[in-house]
């Protein structure tokens, strides 16, 4: 069977609210797949790929039972555990914001090229969002404002694939896209509620 197969066929939202019995607060669980694909890029190693992830080197091979861990290809596709990501995955989806824009570091090295073209961008689009930024003389880690909804074929893997964002988010302009943008909003504020709350005691512990 096809690795990818495993992971056909489940259909999950990005968070749901639940209840614990005897609780009086509700709890936000982020809902992932099991298992995501990635696709491997130039100088990856299954090593270093899950070292910036954290996951177990015997964890990676099992997944990939067909694959040489000594020779990975840029392009293959492997599989990954759905929750684990990297520290450039988690700015990636911080970055999600208004509907019009999101925000991106720039990797070190990258040029305002390998950015446009990799996600289909236009200069006019990149002008227009970062006014008074000097774009031909980038730095690394300087943030930009990158269109809506515009990923690179990795980025919209590791947000699919981990159960974050549904595959219509990325049709740029979509109904489907805006709401998920607002629910982002919305869960990222219910979220920090409940962080607080958590660290209040219980009225009703003693």
């Amino acid at each position: 069977m096809n690795q990818l197969g495993a992971i056909s066929g489940r259909t999950l939202c990005p968070s749901q609210v639940t209840q614990r019995a005897g609780s009086r607060r509700p709890q936000v669980i982020v809902a992932s797949f099991k298992v995501r694909p990635y696709t491997v890029r130039k100088g990856d190693t299954l090593g270093s790929i899950a070292k910036k992830r954290e996951i177990r080197f015997e964890e990676l091979v099992a997944l990939n039972h067909d694959m040489n861990p000594d020779s990975l290809v840029e392009g293959q596709t492997i599989l990954l555990p759905g929750g684990k990501l990297s520290s450039r995955d988690r700015e990636i989806l911080a970055g999600i914001g208004p509907a019009t824009y999101r925000t991106y570091p720039v990797r070190e090295g990258e040029a305002l090229q390998d950015i446009m073209e990799k996600r289909n961008i236009t200069r006019s689009e990149m002008d227009a969002l970062n006014p008074g930024i000097d774009l031909d003389h980038l730095s690394t880690d300087q943030v930009l404002k990158l269109p809506a909804g515009k990923y690179t074929v990795r980025e919209r893997e590791m947000m699919t694939g981990s159960g974050v964002l549904p595959t219509e988010f990325f049709h740029v302009g979509s109904a489907l896209g805006k709401t998920v943008l607002i629910a982002l909003g919305v869960a990222a504020i219910y979220s920090a509620f409940l962080w607080r709350q958590k660290q209040e005691p219980d009225d009703d512990s003693e």
